[in-house]
């Protein structure tokens, strides 16, 4: 059998598992499951596209969409046959079959993401946003994890297709409150384009960015909200010889207020410092991505060959050690390795027997993306390291969704 004919084998088996799952799963809800049926017939006949969508995580995204949709058949406002179908690519498909489900009123393409969303906390919150807002309820008034005012309401919904929900709330919430593109930019990288708990914290922390921007670089902001996300949010797993011990925000009130920059930034400078000194055992397994070393001839024939290396690293200790020599904060990432939620690789160049760090980069597994790549003391990549890193995140199939301010 061809390799060709070996992946479209395997993909209907994905497709096929997926909804045997789905099926199994509506099976207390009779309602539910019979408008799945009704669901796969349909759009077998009017938009293949949406069973041909990617697996991702183990999720078949157009099966899980049609799950969901069955699930919240209670809030149907037109029947399954009587939609038009679609032609357009699969999440398209899945937008128009949501809209002439549910919608009263026309929304915004982006929600219909909700649809398929599954691996984050608040999917399920989604979905009810979507119906809610599509019965005619503004969405600032929804059960949304911030305060919204109507400017930020309207820069939401003109959020662009593509856009994730989540980075759309934050990007509204930072523009609604005056933010510049350039601090946009450095939030929507951070863990906070995603992360929107602890919400009212953090927009004294926007407000102080916004009121302090001459004095605050767009590299600085990344590592600055590391920095308070450590102190007052981050609760840290620490294995010890009698099993693990969980170790509670340092400072779980901080608060911003009566502190000027450069306080803060001498404050983040002796936390910097002291991660050397925390001492933990935590390792991970490697990631699926592929490491990458290229040759560069020298000059000289007789000098040895310039090798730059793109390493992963998988514990505590080489964290630290990658903090220290090139004085970032990458050590508190631990944690955070530990528990899939990020991968840290290092660009290293080697002459002979010496080997040093130029460029810490930190993958978001879930959106296979580049969401940090750090220099010295917090510089943006830059030259031939940021060639290279695009060659490799190219390889690896990886989007740069990193600032370079």
């Amino acid at each position: 059998m061809s390799s060709a004919a070996c992946f479209v084998r395997h993909g209907k088996l994905q497709k096929d598992r997926a909804i045997h799952r789905a099926y199994s799963r509506l099976a207390p809800n009779s309602p539910a499951h019979a408008t799945f049926t009704d669901l796969l017939h349909c759009v077998r006949r009017k938009s293949a596209a949406v069973l041909a969508a990617p697996v991702v995580n183990g999720h078949h995204l157009g099966v899980e969409a049609l799950f969901n949709l069955a699930r919240f058949v209670a809030s149907h406002t037109r029947s399954t046959e009587s939609w038009s179908g679609s032609d357009a690519s699969w999440q398209r498909a899945i937008i128009s079959l949501a809209q002439h489900l549910l919608g009263r009123y026309r929304i915004p393409p982006f929600l219909g993401s909700a649809w398929y969303a599954v691996s984050d906390s608040c999917s399920e919150s989604k979905r009810r946003w979507f119906v809610a807002h599509s019965a005619g309820a503004s969405f600032r008034s929804l059960d949304i994890p911030m305060r919204m005012t109507r400017k930020m309401e309207n820069i939401f919904l003109g959020s662009e297709d593509h856009m994730a929900i989540e980075h759309a709330m934050r990007r509204a919430e930072l523009i609604g409150l005056g933010a510049h593109d350039d601090l946009v930019e450095a939030v929507l990288a951070t863990r906070l384009g995603t992360d929107l708990t602890n919400g009212e914290f953090w927009r004294t922390v926007w407000r102080f960015l916004i009121a302090n921007s001459p004095a605050v670089a767009p590299a600085q902001v990344g590592p600055l909200i590391d920095f308070l996300h450590s102190l007052r949010h981050e609760r840290v797993m620490v294995e010890t010889a009698e099993g693990t011990v969980v170790h509670e925000p340092p400072r779980p009130h901080f608060s911003l207020k009566g502190r000027t920059p450069r306080s803060l930034f001498r404050l983040m400078e002796a936390w910097h410092r002291g991660l050397g000194l925390v001492a933990d055992g935590l390792s991970w397994e490697r990631s699926r991505l592929n490491p990458m070393v290229l040759q560069v001839p020298r000059r000289e024939p007789s000098a040895p060959p310039l090798l730059w290396e793109f390493t992963e690293l998988t514990n505590g200790a080489q964290l630290r050690a990658e903090g220290a020599a090139l004085r970032h904060c990458v050590a508190s990432y631990s944690h955070r390795c530990w528990r899939g939620t990020s991968r840290i690789w290092s660009l290293r160049r080697r002459s002979g027997s010496k080997l040093r760090s130029i460029l810490t980069i930190e993958i978001d597994p879930r959106r296979r993306a580049v969401v940090q790549a750090r220099g010295f003391q917090n510089r943006p990549p830059s030259g031939r390291a940021l060639e290279l890193l695009q060659t490799w995140a190219g390889r690896e199939n990886l989007r740069l969704v990193l600032s370079l301010r």
